[in-house]
């Protein structure tokens, strides 16, 4: 190659090289369009949902998305008429360099009134602009104010609870079966619910009546609605009059098919009620045969918790019990709780019974302590055995015998009037 070609080859070179040179200064020296000034955001805002009546800690992410650093930056919050901040309402930083972000903290409060929908809390912002100019060294530039938001979407949840409670009979009495127990269950959110099924965890003396019906199946509540729940329960006997705790157990769904359950408790009142039961009895003679007449005592004892009023005592007509009763009743009073009396009957012993145990009704009868606004009828039907012995001579007893005696002594007296008279 001649000195000529590589001189020419040198300057193409060079050439390329200058342009190279000038297109990376291009590049390097001329800022972006986004570098050539400070921007103030708001980038994420966690949690944006939220329910009525909540107070929730929210975090707010604000970043610079310029070129140039932001000092003093001023966020001034301004709340709504649902939704509104807690605390204080204005958050400064002191510096948000160039394509940096910072978390701020804040409290925010719905109103339990709150409807469903999407809530803006208008947010004002202003800053200073820090940057450094060649002619004029470093400059701090006012910006703003810039008016940004927060969205926070409200959505209702469905809130269950228990209204009025009734039972029938309003009076719950220890014994008592069938007792109807009406709840009334209540949307109190702001979300329908669906699926509302309760149950009744019966104990201490109470169980559901039959199959079933400890649960009560209600299906949806939109908001603000009320449905009855039905339940039927058996009060145990001797059950302590005071009032009781029965927890009941709410199951719903809500729009989404989020389940939830809720406990809540009803409290039934058991009022004190008079109770009998036989203490002991005898009779005279203590050894019945068939023909006796027989005087039955009975001692009872009010073992309830009320006074009885106007107690009596008396038989009851058994098919197959051969006893006829004189004196089928007896009136004993008023009896308080713990107080014992002896009731007295009579009766004559069929002549034909066989001997053997018997088991004889005996009712006890009452009202319950008027004082104490009880009107209540109350029936006691108990058993006691009551039994005949063969006849106390020992001999055999037929039914009819003492007759046939009678005509064969009778005859007997007669042969011996004729033989005397032949004599």
């Amino acid at each position: 190659m001649s000195k000529k070609d590589k001189g020419r080859k040198l300057v193409s070179l060079c050439a390329v090289g200058i342009a190279l040179f000038m297109l990376f200064s291009l590049v390097s020296f001329t800022p972006l369009a986004g570098a050539a000034f400070s921007s103030v955001t708001i980038t994420d805002v966690t949690p944006t949902e939220l329910h009525p009546g909540d107070t929730r800690e929210v975090t707010v992410t604000v970043k610079n998305n310029g070129g140039r650093d932001a000092r003093d930056v001023r966020l001034s919050f301004e709340g709504t008429k649902n939704v509104s901040l807690v605390g204080p309402k204005v958050v400064q930083m002191n510096t948000l360099n160039s394509w940096c972000s910072k978390e701020v903290e804040i409290r925010v409060h719905v109103k339990e009134e709150a409807s469903n929908g999407v809530y803006l809390i208008p947010v004002n912002c202003s800053w200073n602009e820090y940057y450094f100019a060649p002619a004029e060294g470093y400059v701090t530039e006012p910006k703003g104010p810039v008016e940004l938001g927060l969205y926070f979407n409200v959505i209702g949840k469905g809130m269950i609870n228990i209204g009025n409670v009734s039972t029938d009979p309003a009076d719950i009495r220890p014994g008592k079966e069938n007792v109807k127990v009406s709840v009334n269950i209540e949307n109190s959110g702001e979300a329908a619910a669906k699926d509302v099924e309760a149950k009744l965890f019966c104990n201490e003396g109470f169980k559901p009546s039959w199959s079933g019906t400890d649960r009560s199946y209600i299906g949806r509540l939109n908001s603000g609605d009320s449905k009855v729940a039905t339940f039927h329960v058996d009060v145990a006997d001797g059950i302590e009059s005071k009032m009781y705790s029965i927890p009941l157990q709410i199951k719903y769904k809500d729009t989404k098919g989020g389940e939830y359950v809720v406990m809540r408790e009803i409290n039934p009142l058991v009022k004190p009620k008079p109770e009998f039961e036989i203490v002991s009895f005898y009779t005279e003679p203590a050894n019945i045969s068939c023909g006796d007449y027989v005087t039955l005592h009975v001692k009872i004892r009010n073992v309830g918790s009320e006074k009885a009023e106007s107690v009596s005592v008396r038989s009851t007509g058994e098919a197959e019990v051969p006893f006829d009763f004189d004196v089928k009743s007896d009136y004993v009073g008023n009896l308080k709780p713990d107080e014992e009396w002896t009731a007295v009957l009579k009766f004559d012993v069929d002549t034909d019974a066989l001997p053997k145990a018997y088991q004889q009704g005996i009712e006890i009868r009452c009202t319950g302590d008027r004082d104490l606004g009880d009107y209540n009828v109350y029936l006691f039907d108990k058993m006691i055995p009551i039994s005949i012995s063969s006849n106390s001579s020992g001999t055999f007893s037929v039914p009819g015998f003492e007759v046939l005696f009678a005509l064969i002594a009778l005859f007997a007296v007669f042969i011996l009037f004729l033989r005397r008279k032949r004599v």
